[in-house]
């Protein structure tokens, strides 16, 4: 597992509830890399995380795939672990999340 390049992050609708934010990671991404984000940063609440979405550009701006990356959270912490496909993949991750905590009960 090597270091990832974090490209550039936005938030899609700034000072909203409902927070979606892109981040880019440079194409030096490999299966089994790991991305930590801390929610707080980005208006999430620990707990208030929603949904991931990835994609892999098997070939920069061109062939893109969908990827079903793996995530668990901890104190506020999502830990994304990148999944199988070839090396050196231009990644974009989405995520989803409430700027309160929210229930799920």
């Amino acid at each position: 597992m090597g270091a990832l390049t974090k490209l550039a992050s936005w938030e899609m609708e700034p000072n909203a509830g409902l927070k979606r934010i892109m981040i880019t990671l440079a194409n030096t991404a490999d299966a089994g890399d790991t991305l930590e984000v801390t929610l707080a940063d980005y208006g999430i609440a620990a707990n208030g995380l929603l949904a991931i979405s990835g994609w892999a550009h098997t070939t920069d701006g061109s062939v893109i795939a969908v990827a079903a990356n793996t995530s668990s959270v901890s104190a506020g912490v999502l830990t994304l672990t990148l999944v199988g496909g070839t090396t050196d993949d231009f990644r974009v991750i989405e995520l989803i999340g409430r700027s309160d905590a929210g229930e799920f009960a």
